[in-house]
């Protein structure tokens, strides 16, 4: 048999209150014998836990005073009345001990930390909140609002299945997008992330709502519960799992992909914590030991799901600089107009400039050649190559002196613009960083693939976050950014315009 100090002391008070009856000399006896015997259970798990022991010694000592108090008032009592009334009560005493005994006996009751009887069925229930305990201490409109809200809770965990399945969906569109190997397979695969897209941006609204809802209701009746039970205790632990949670939250708010999931996952688990906590105290062992599985459950799911963006690609064709003696080009094969692509940068090297088209001949047979006539008032371009990088074209530039290209020029497209020289497009360009984190170091093999991007880029760390730049033309930092993301999905990568 349990109670909270407490609940007994409550008791022992309204039995002492009046003095002088018989029936308070009655129910004196019963508070005294009530405590002892929490005494003595007390003492028996003192003995036998040691992990326990902490926590148990101070009850025990104030029980014990308790107990020494409580005699004490006895005796007082019983001094105040007479011998008939004595003998009176002491037999009225033990018959209500004994019709207590045979009831507690029929129905196999159990009295709980907050002096609340709760039988043997209610026990056995996995569901916490379907028992006459929570019915009987609750207005009944509140004791609907706690079972629609039980009840709801299976469709919210259903949503939020929903919600990694159609995660796991997007993550695999955003993988095909960059493999596929034409443009209108992407952009087909494009339209289909953006309509997922919009399917999980309606269920994560679905999702909050309804599991904000549900989740401060179920809250709110737990509280009352305690509150009507005068169990302080729980309250505050209610109070500082909340205010936990809603740390967390606000914490984690618009870092991931779902902020749904981010409520969701912190809430439940912080419910789980205060609903175990309710269901022990209560000694509901069923419901306690399910939602120890569903507190474990939980710790195995992770919210922090990365945010997904498609890095828009330019499936620009790169070539490196070859030689063939003789030239490839021919009348059946004429040098190609040089393609103008609308996303991306690609660096060409100008081999000449000519007022009507040339002998290829005297372009040494270098390929892979095109021509425009489109920015230089009617003269004709030729240009040779395609390179990713502006070191990849300066090592080309070198490589076609030694051919004998007496001034080879690079050009610039960048998403589409077209710049004669590196500074012409260095002052027109505004310049971007791509600040990386999630990590906490930069291998050896990220910085690689940062450096096949720009040679003479810098790396630096303000925090916990690294800077990378600067890279000319927003595009030129997206590639990066992609490649970044593709290498580790721990990597959190950011793309910002420098002033």
């Amino acid at each position: 048999m349990k109670r909270t100090i407490i609940s007994i002391i409550a008791l022992a008070s309204v039995a002492v209150s009046h003095g002088q009856t018989a029936k308070e000399l009655e129910r004196a006896g019963f508070v005294r014998d009530s405590v002892a015997e929490v005494l003595a259970e007390h003492r028996a798990n003192y003995a036998k836990n040691e992990s326990m022991r902490e926590r148990l010694a101070p009850m025990i000592l104030s029980l014990e005073k308790e107990v020494v108090r409580l005699q004490s008032e006895y005796d007082r009592l019983l001094s105040q009345i007479s011998q008939s009334d004595v003998k009176k009560s002491l037999t009225a005493y033990e018959e209500a001990k004994q019709q207590a005994a045979n009831t507690k006996k029929e129905q196999t009751v159990v009295v709980e930390d907050n002096g609340a009887y709760i039988p043997d069925k209610a026990r056995m229930k996995r569901d916490l909140v379907k028992n006459d305990y929570f019915a009987e201490r609750l207005a009944a409109v509140d004791y609907k609002t706690l079972c629609d809200a039980q009840k709801s809770e299976a469709t919210v965990k259903s949503m939020v299945a929903k919600y990694h399945t159609e995660y796991a969906e997007l993550l695999a569109l955003q993988r095909l997008y960059m493999e596929v190997p034409t443009r209108t397979e992407a952009d087909s695969v494009a339209q289909l992330f953006a309509a997922k897209r919009g399917v999980m941006v309606g269920l994560d609204e679905e999702i909050t709502s309804l599991w904000s809802s549900l989740y401060f209701n179920k809250i709110y009746a737990y509280d009352l519960l305690m509150e009507r039970s005068g169990n302080s205790a729980m309250l505050d632990l209610s109070a500082a799992i909340t205010a936990r949670a809603e740390r967390e939250v606000n914490e984690n708010s618009d870092l991931y992909e779902s902020d749904a999931l981010v409520n969701y996952y912190v809430r439940k688990r912080a419910l789980t914590e205060y609903e175990t906590k309710i269901a022990s105290t209560l000694s509901l062992t069923t419901s306690r030991d399910s939602l120890k599985v569903v507190a474990t459950e939980l710790g195995n799911r992770d919210y922090k799901v990365s945010k997904l963006s498609l890095q828009r690609r330019s499936f620009i064709k790169y070539e490196n600089i070859e030689v063939k003696v003789p030239t490839i080009y021919n009348s059946k094969n004429p040098v190609p107009q040089t393609k103008i692509y609308d996303y991306g940068t690609v660096y060409r090297i100008r081999v000449g400039l000519f007022s009507k088209r040339p002998n290829i001949s005297a372009l040494r047979g270098v390929m892979p050649l095109s021509y425009t006539d489109a920015y230089n008032k009617g003269l004709y371009a030729y240009f040779v190559g395609g390179f990713r990088t502006e070191q990849e074209a300066k090592e080309g530039v070198a490589y076609l002196k030694k051919l004998g290209f007496r001034d080879p020029i690079i050009a610039v497209w960048v998403d589409g613009e077209y710049y004669p020289t590196l500074e012409d497009m260095r002052r027109s360009q505004s310049q971007y960083n791509v600040e990386i984190s999630g990590v906490p170091t930069l291998t050896d093999d990220v910085k690689a693939k940062i450096l096949s991007h720009k040679a003479d880029c810098t790396i630096s760390r303000i925090g916990s976050t690294f800077v990378v730049g600067s890279f000319e033309g927003k595009s030129a930092a997206e590639a990066v950014a992609a490649d970044l993301k593709a290498m580790s999905s721990e990597i959190v990568v950011e793309i910002t315009k420098k002033p």
